[in-house]
């Protein structure tokens, strides 16, 4: 992510550096104000606006994808910037990712029937995860 950044034009200061960082590491897809809760605890003058911001930049270069989840703000996976289907508990809020593997050729076989180029699709399951059964 910091090389593509760099490469055009952004600056790497040390809030899209931590902002990176916190997006690399969390699988959780976090929402803006988780990672600015994680930003906060390492750079303490840090505002909010700076996480839009850098999620901004990051989902125009494509290395985020935005999730977008109707029930709360919404989610972002840094992990795989690449359309793909999530799962969510509607009680607890856990969000992950959902392996599919007919989900890969979907988005191919929608195009051949529509003929449309497809740009992005959101497929977000909710139901009640395991542990709040």
């Amino acid at each position: 992510m910091c090389h593509k950044l760099k490469e055009v034009g952004y600056k790497l200061t040390p809030q899209r550096l931590t902002i990176l960082k916190i997006m690399s590491e969390r699988t959780d897809h976090p929402n803006p104000d988780t990672i600015y809760s994680a930003l906060k605890m390492q750079l303490p003058t840090t505002s909010p606006a700076t996480v839009y911001k850098t999620l901004a930049i990051l989902k125009k270069l494509n290395e985020v994808l935005e999730i977008q989840y109707s029930n709360e703000r919404n989610r972002y996976d840094g992990i795989n910037p690449l359309p793909h289907p999530h799962i969510s508990c509607i009680k607890c809020h856990n969000f992950s990712d959902l392996n599919l593997m007919a989900y890969e050729n979907l988005l191919e076989k929608m195009e051949r029937q529509t003929g449309y180029k497809i740009h992005s699709m959101n497929l977000l399951i909710e139901g009640v995860c395991p542990d709040c059964q």
